[in-house]
């Protein structure tokens, strides 16, 4: 076969492992927005609001945060075990799905029988107890839904979601909802209650944050320096990313950290000439 003078070199080089956590995309880097959205949560439980959302645009590395670092970050800052539940919100189908719904939440929240054959209100039950369940195992009587995707929920989803509220308040369980969201989602609140669902808005809408992606230098330094010191592959080995896929520029000192302001510049004169708006790079951008 003959190859063209000019054809670039492969992204993924021969000698990188085909499982390697780059090529698989298996991986998260810690960053500062990742950092403020576990301490914003984290003080939302402090002041005890059962409702909040984290919002921004895609590719920004909302869902990875959440996947990968909120219960660590959590716990660590409860001083204790933290009983969190992410739900990747499905849609439950028709207006009579409520089942579908249940069934979901029950996925979830790792519970056993969740695709079993069972009536609505079974469902519903089953997760109650569920929740009671995994509240009791916090130690204490408060559970943490995140619902990713959360512009996608109906407002049937968010009247379903107050019956299980109202019916874990009845058994002293404190429930609280954070939405991870787009950004358009940021106006919800506005328009539930415009609609008739105030009462929804007054439970899981009471407070707003946006999920920033990388604004500076620093903080793209920051993030590149989980390439150098955040990571490790194989695992238990203590080499780094970097160390491991160029080992010869590393040990001549060479550093992803250090490539931070020209990786910055690049992106910034890939900008429209006339750009006017907020320098907020996505993570998908860089990691």
């Amino acid at each position: 076969m003959v190859t063209p003078a000019g054809t670039p070199d492969p992204l993924v080089a021969a000698h990188v492992p085909r499982d390697h956590p780059i090529v698989t995309r298996d991986y998260s880097l810690f960053t500062i927005a990742i950092h403020d959205m576990a301490e914003r949560i984290g003080s939302w439980l402090d002041d005890q609001i059962d409702g909040a959302t984290i919002f921004g645009p895609s590719r920004f590395g909302k869902s990875s945060a959440v996947d990968h670092w909120l219960q660590r970050l959590l716990s660590e800052r409860h001083g204790g075990f933290v009983p969190l539940v992410i739900w990747s919100h499905t849609d439950s189908g028709s207006s009579q799905a409520v089942g579908s719904f249940y069934a979901h939440l029950l996925d979830a929240s790792g519970h056993r029988l969740a695709q079993a054959r069972r009536s609505p209100l079974e469902r519903q039950t089953m997760l109650v107890e569920r929740w009671i369940e995994l509240a009791a195992q916090g130690g204490g009587r408060f559970l943490v839904l995140v619902i990713d995707e959360a512009q996608g929920m109906s407002q049937r989803e968010w009247l379903w979601m107050v019956e299980l509220h109202s019916l874990l308040e009845k058994q002293r369980i404190r429930l609280c909802v954070f939405s991870i969201a787009s950004l358009q989602f940021f106006d919800e609140p506005f328009g539930l209650a415009l609609s008739g669902s105030a009462h929804v808005a007054a439970r899981f809408m009471l407070a707003a944050e946006p999920f920033h992606g990388v604004r500076t230098t620093d903080e793209l330094a920051y993030v590149m320096r989980g390439y150098d010191d955040g990571s490790e592959w194989p695992p238990g080995s203590g080499r780094s990313f970097t160390a491991g896929l160029a080992p010869r520029p590393w040990a001549g000192g060479f550093r992803m950290e250090h490539q931070a302001a020209a990786l910055m510049q690049a992106m910034l004169d890939t900008l429209p000439s006339r750009y006017a708006g907020p320098i907020d790079f996505p993570m998908k951008t860089i990691a």
